[in-house]
């Protein structure tokens, strides 16, 4: 099952995938206008709507890691800015954008004391069950958009399906999904 449609660009830079018309208290648009960021992202515009899903593929090292950065306001655009439900996403507005976010982050870790998995559970879990936990954490989490990063090594074929149905939920609820993927 695809949950996306990858359109890309002579550069490779992504746009939209699986519309749904929702209007639910999950709603959020992400908008990026003219974004550049460093020598890896340059020029991008887009918007995600509510209740969409939108795919960043690339090979690795192609910035799809550091623009989900920037979308969390952990680093700043070079020009053009970005803005959630019509407010410009600033240093000092990003700890309240990042409030109605889930993040499923690249090199999974479990910061200390963290009550929701036992450190030693997490230790004795494999990298696709880690990664599966914490993308369900961050479906069920109600947050307006989640943005998830793909994992530092490939999924099992029945991790990927799972991982799937997880996004595939988050979008029947309404939930704006940004997500990166390698595309080597």
């Amino acid at each position: 099952m695809t949950l996306y449609r990858e359109v890309t660009e002579k550069d490779e830079i992504f746009w939209l995938f699986d519309r749904k018309s929702l209007s639910l208290q999950t709603d959020m648009v992400l908008e990026l206008h003219n974004v550049a960021i460093g020598q890896r992202v340059k020029a991008l515009s887009l918007t995600v709507e509510s209740g969409e899903l939108v795919t960043i593929p690339g090979p690795k090292g192609s910035g799809k890691t550091t623009l989900l950065r920037a979308v969390m306001g952990f680093i700043p655009v070079t020009e053009g800015h970005i803005s959630i439900d019509g407010e410009l996403l600033t240093p000092r507005s990003a700890p309240w954008f990042r409030s109605r976010m889930a993040y499923v982050p690249q090199y999974l870790s479990v910061p200390e004391g963290y009550n929701g998995v036992g450190e030693g559970r997490w230790l004795q879990m494999s990298a696709d069950e880690r990664y599966l936990w914490l993308l369900q954490k961050a479906v069920h989490s109600g947050k307006a958009l989640l943005v998830v990063d793909e994992p530092a090594q490939p999924l099992s074929p029945e991790a990927q399906q799972t991982a799937e149905s997880l996004l595939q939920e988050a979008l029947n609820q309404g939930v704006t999904v940004l997500s990166a993927m390698r595309n080597e």
